[in-house]
């Protein structure tokens, strides 16, 4: 698959699952992030990313949702004590915003077969 098929296709996968904004258009650029640009929440993007894996035949093995958001499998108590840890702590804060899942990592995916990242 070409760079700009895959480009293609994910940008009408992505817009299919957003949705229309409330305001403005939808801009998808290739440093657009699930979590941080898009609002969609860690169970949102597991599922989301369940469908493109299908959709596009992404070998999924090396992916885990908690790498990238692991606030996700926080407790309340364990979430809420990261939150009073993270004005101090850069490991809390982190743990609260995660790393970055952007539409370029799902691309370079799509053309590879695999998530490498």
């Amino acid at each position: 698959m070409t760079a700009d098929t895959a480009w293609k296709k994910l940008a009408e996968f992505i817009a299919a699952d957003a949705g229309k904004p409330v305001i403005g258009q939808l801009v998808l650029t290739r440093d657009t992030d699930l979590y941080h640009d898009l609002d969609l929440n860690p169970s949102h993007i597991e599922r989301l990313m369940t469908e493109w894996a299908t959709k596009f035949n992404v070998d999924m093995a090396a992916f885990d949702i908690n790498y990238y958001y692991p606030s996700a499998k926080l407790g309340i108590g364990s979430f809420l004590a990261a939150v009073a840890k993270s004005p101090f702590s850069a490991a809390a804060r982190e743990t609260l915003g995660g790393r970055s899942l952007t539409l370029g990592m799902l691309e370079d995916a799509m053309q590879k077969g695999r998530w490498s990242i």
